[in-house]
């Protein structure tokens, strides 16, 4: 199992806020476009296509678990390429909170030789610097 994690960023809303935009699988459209293509999603799954080295790649994604405030955590749905959890870690922080992206991730060993480890953890830096764009401009809503 290998775990990928960001950084703690931290953002200008209540932890609560981020929470309830994270939760609802539907809004993260906002930060996964326009990597993330065909995006479709409701509130407790969403499924996109993503490119990687000129393959198309489908992505779905489940809540797994919510707990209000604190964690959003996703697993793959029917469509999976390998097993995995992403966390969204919320920790209330003064008037704002802050947020920290982990993904424990069972990568195949073809993958790993093709460096999937960094694509992931690009993908997690930049939906976490989106996500506190998003912020900043007042748009988790």
């Amino acid at each position: 199992m290998t775990t990928l994690k960001t950084a703690s960023a931290s953002l200008p809303v209540s932890a609560d806020a981020l929470y309830a935009f994270l939760s609802d699988l539907s809004k993260h459209r906002a930060f996964l476009e326009p990597a993330a293509m065909n995006f479709q999603g409701d509130a407790d799954k969403h499924s996109y296509t993503v490119e990687v080295m000129g393959m198309k790649m489908p992505q779905e994604l489940v809540v797994k678990t919510r707990t209000p405030g604190q964690l959003v955590s996703l697993v793959p749905g029917a469509k999976k390429m390998f097993d995995h959890e992403l966390r969204f870690e919320i920790a209330a922080a003064g008037g704002g909170s802050t947020l920290r992206l982990v993904d424990e991730a069972d990568l195949p060993m073809m993958m790993q030789m093709m460096g999937a480890e960094k694509l992931l953890q690009g993908q997690l830096d930049s939906a976490l610097a989106r996500i506190q764009e998003l912020a900043g401009e007042g748009k988790l809503s």
